[in-house]
């Protein structure tokens, strides 16, 4: 029977979305299954692990079942995921506590010492073997959280894994990561794609508690008995070990070729550059990740809460307009582009602070957070809505040109996430970068599209990660409008000043008990 089809998977941090293409990429059906987050205690993130293995079981089988395909008709399955948690494990590979999530600052005590310590000796270290630098949120300070705080647990780790790694293992029963996987732990070498043991022995991290890590367009495995019981695959189906979240982004975007960007406006919100030479700045690093092109690099800048903010602020302060929005047949995001739409740009002059779970690119701060700034009478409901969209404009202006002053180039940005479904925000964003955003046709599931076509190279079907840029497809163009420029011109200068005003704020807001 020919094999015409292939099964990917975006596991997120709410939900898993799994997608049956065919051999080029075009989504033929898909399922999605949400799930929670926990918050034990303050500052504390977690999530089950069994809880995002089931999901991704249960969408697999809905989406074999429901596009009615043989499953022998399928070509092999990948995994892409959220980054950035941590999963201790033991020997039989069975989860010692909850995995803690990325958006978890439990950390922050670890990650200052590694920023501060020592005249910031750990710091430069860490730099030099792996061009990243970590923070709160990343995986070197839950390591060692987890070595610190809870050191019987420490002593039956047997592995170190983050979310996809779970989930491939659950379906192969093989223990890996890819290049991408492994060079967000931070302690890995861009150079030599190596665990860097300078950096491990530094940390007191063995580099045996690491996963094994090999490129992403490897063919880890294949589905066990146990897996396909699960999921209604066959035993024996081909698993491509993939890639995380931001490769797949820059791969469904159609952002693979040296020198091109794409922008994923979601929870987090990143500019992401694909490079074939290797650089980041020591003192307010980008994310120096490898790529699944086994030559390249991506090097991304990151905020915290892009779509995030925006989420927030539904969530929080808009329960009559998602009444409104349902009586209208309408998301309440679109209600709020709209009342966004009807404002003029500027705001009013008034700003948003978006780093609400504090930030990461162009500045490394844990302890910022959001803020209105400049709040006035006669401000409305839907020019906090547009000022909200616009702080998180101004924070991309800001990321994009960080990356321009390393010497790397930033045109049109290739758009996918749930933000850039909005003609209202994607304009804004045009408007305050001044630059041409190329919304792909599919920008929802772009991850998992990305993460199909890495097992279509993985498989055979193309040569590289270039030769498939062709397959994605632009759905709209959007380009600035010059009359708004000298205004958002303006009013970049006064976020900028925002933040340094605020910032020393922050410290001293976070040590008051």
């Amino acid at each position: 029977m020919a094999k015409k089809y292939i099964v990917a998977h975006d596991t997120g941090t709410g939900g898993n979305k799994a997608v049956l293409t065919d051999l080029r990429g075009r989504v033929i059906h898909s399922a999605y299954r949400p799930y929670g987050l926990r918050y034990p205690r303050p500052q504390w993130v977690e999530q089950d692990p069994q809880e995002l293995w089931q999901a991704v079981a249960d969408t697999t089988r809905s989406v074999i079942a429901e596009a009615g395909v043989d499953p022998a008709e399928i070509l092999g399955v990948g995994v892409s995921a959220q980054m950035f948690n941590l999963l201790p494990v033991d020997e039989d590979i069975r989860p010692l506590m909850p995995l803690i999530s990325w958006l978890d600052v439990r950390t922050v005590a670890q990650a200052d010492r590694i920023l501060h310590a020592d005249g910031g000796a750990m710091r430069a270290l860490l730099f030099e073997h792996t061009g990243n630098i970590p923070t709160a949120k990343d995986i070197i300070p839950k390591i060692l959280w987890l070595k610190e705080e809870r050191p019987a647990l420490w002593e039956r780790t047997a592995y170190l894994l983050d979310c996809k790694e779970y989930i491939v293992h659950q379906l192969t029963g093989r223990v890996a990561t890819d290049w991408h996987g492994a060079s967000v732990y931070f302690l890995f070498d861009p150079h030599t794609r190596r665990w860097s043991e300078e950096a491990c022995r530094a940390l007191g991290i063995p580099p045996e508690k690491l996963p094994p890590a090999y490129p992403a367009t490897t063919v880890i495995g294949a589905v066990t008995e146990e897996a396909a019981r699960a999921t209604g695959l066959l035993p024996g189906t081909p698993v491509v070990l993939c890639a995380g979240d931001v490769a797949v982004a820059q791969s469904g975007a159609g952002a693979n070729a040296d020198g091109q960007a794409h922008l994923c406006v979601g929870t987090a919100t990143w500019v992401g550059l694909s490079s074939r030479r290797f650089v980041n700045d020591p003192r307010t690093p980008f994310w120096g990740l490898s790529h699944i092109d086994p030559d390249k690099w991506i090097i991304a800048g990151e905020m915290e809460t892009g779509g995030g903010a925006l989420m927030w602020f539904r969530d929080n302060f808009c329960q009559a307009e998602a009444a409104q929005a349902a009586r209208e047949g309408i998301s309440t995001y679109a209600l709020l582009s709209r009342m966004a739409e009807e404002v003029a740009p500027g705001a009013d002059n008034l700003l948003f602070a978006p780093w609400l779970s504090g930030e990461r690119a162009p500045v490394l701060d844990h302890y910022a957070r959001g803020a209105f700034i400049g709040l006035a009478l006669g401000h409305t409901k839907g020019h906090l809505a547009r000022a909200v969209m616009e702080g998180v404009a101004y924070h991309i202006r800001w990321i994009c040109e960080s990356l321009e002053r390393l010497g790397l180039s930033v045109g049109a940005l290739n758009a996918i996430g749930g933000g850039s479904t909005s003609p209202t925000w994607t304009q804004i964003i045009s408007d305050v970068t001044g630059r041409e955003l190329r919304v792909v046709a599919h920008p929802l599931e772009a991850g998992a599209i990305g993460a199909a076509l890495t097992v279509a190279v993985g498989l055979g079907v193309y040569p590289d990660m270039e030769a498939v840029d062709d397959l994605i497809e632009i759905g709209r163009v959007v380009r600035p409008n010059e009359a708004h420029r000298a205004r958002y011109d303006a009013l970049y200068r006064e976020y900028r000043a925002m933040y340094e005003a605020l910032r020393p704020l922050y410290r001293r807001l976070h040590g008051i008990r």
